[in-house]
């Protein structure tokens, strides 16, 4: 009985042919992907080995089980894949519920309109005695201040009128907002801003999380960074 040499075997030349001509490794790997080539190859192996030596049957199972794991996986990466599409959609949805409402947001920007005030909030740490906000304009140059006093732990929010320390109105914009926070002792307590504004506008994102256009930012919001809505 005679066996005809592996390296002369169409099927596997055809492969080494088809993977020295693409441009990168994953292609090569990617015509092994399927059912048929694995079978085809397969049988190929198996006319091709030594009579005196053949295959075990352990070989072969270990083999077709080696490939049921991979095909298993490979159907379950591409259901993971519909479902995140799937599940990137619906926040789509439910974020185009969201234009026209009042949101918060991790930020310490204010939009001042024409209605001539706006609103902050920030989360203290612990219990301060003392805390005091500032209010910058665009170019960073603090306009207001607001001492609010002594102030629990925990979500906290002010109003600010949209006049500068002398009163006079501001013009409409963006500014931004800093806490400053002290206990009793005069140490410095934690204070984790946040922002408010409208959605005008929801950016899907295809396959990856919606974005909002909020009034008064000049970017986008991811929907992941939203605390709430009023």
């Amino acid at each position: 009985m005679t066996t005809s040499p592996i390296s002369n075997n169409p099927f596997l030349n055809s492969l080494q042919s088809s993977s020295s001509s693409s441009s990168s490794g994953a292609s090569g790997i990617a015509s092994l992907g399927n059912a048929n080539n694995f079978y085809n190859l397969l049988v190929t192996q198996l006319t091709n080995q030594d009579p005196l030596n053949p295959m075990s049957n352990t070989d072969l199972s270990a083999q077709l089980a080696q490939f049921s794991t991979a095909s298993g996986v490979q159907s379950m990466q591409q259901s993971l894949a519909a479902l995140t599409t799937q599940l990137a959609q619906t926040q789509s949805l439910q974020a185009a519920a969201l234009v026209g409402r009042n949101v918060v947001f991790d930020n310490n920007s204010m939009s001042l309109g024409a209605s001539g005030g706006s609103a902050g909030g920030f989360t203290l740490a612990g219990a301060a005695s003392n805390v005091v906000v500032q209010v910058s304009n665009s170019a960073g140059q603090v306009v207001d201040s607001m001492n609010l006093g002594a102030l629990p732990a925990g979500v906290q929010s002010f109003s600010w009128n949209g006049t500068d320390s002398s009163g006079a109105p501001l013009g409409s914009g963006n500014y931004t907002f800093n806490v400053q926070a002290t206990d009793a002792s005069g140490a410095s307590v934690g204070a984790t801003p946040f922002g408010s504004g409208k959605v005008v506008a929801v950016m899907m994102g295809g396959g990856s999380s919606p974005t909002l256009q909020v009034q008064g930012q000049s970017g986008t919001i991811p929907l992941s960074n939203i605390q709430g809505v009023m």
